[in-house]
């Protein structure tokens, strides 16, 4: 599957199960934090970060697994998810809204 596509049905599944505030799309271009999560999920009093891969075995651009860490680190929720683990990652957004 590809991720676009992967990344749609997840961003349709959690629409329907959370109701977030907003998703926002990060765009990468020359003026953009290289690695930053390419998905905020706004909820009321949270955000939540997603880096999305097509596999467990897709590789990270520069940055990404340092950004993760860092989110992580500071209090925030950063996952990423891969069609392997989607199913967890839900469950684990679901429990903390």
């Amino acid at each position: 599957m590809l991720e676009r596509n992967f990344k749609k049905n997840f961003q349709q599944r959690l629409k329907k199960a959370i109701k977030p505030t907003a998703i926002l799309q990060y765009k990468q271009d020359a003026t953009t934090v290289a690695g930053f999560p390419d998905t905020l999920v706004v909820l009321e009093g949270i955000t939540i970060f997603i880096e999305f891969k097509n596999s467990k075995n897709a590789k990270f651009q520069p940055g990404q697994k340092e950004w993760i860490k860092k989110l992580n680190d500071t209090g925030h929720f950063c996952f990423v998810c891969y069609p392997e683990n989607a199913d967890e990652v839900f469950e684990e957004i679901k429990r903390l809204v």
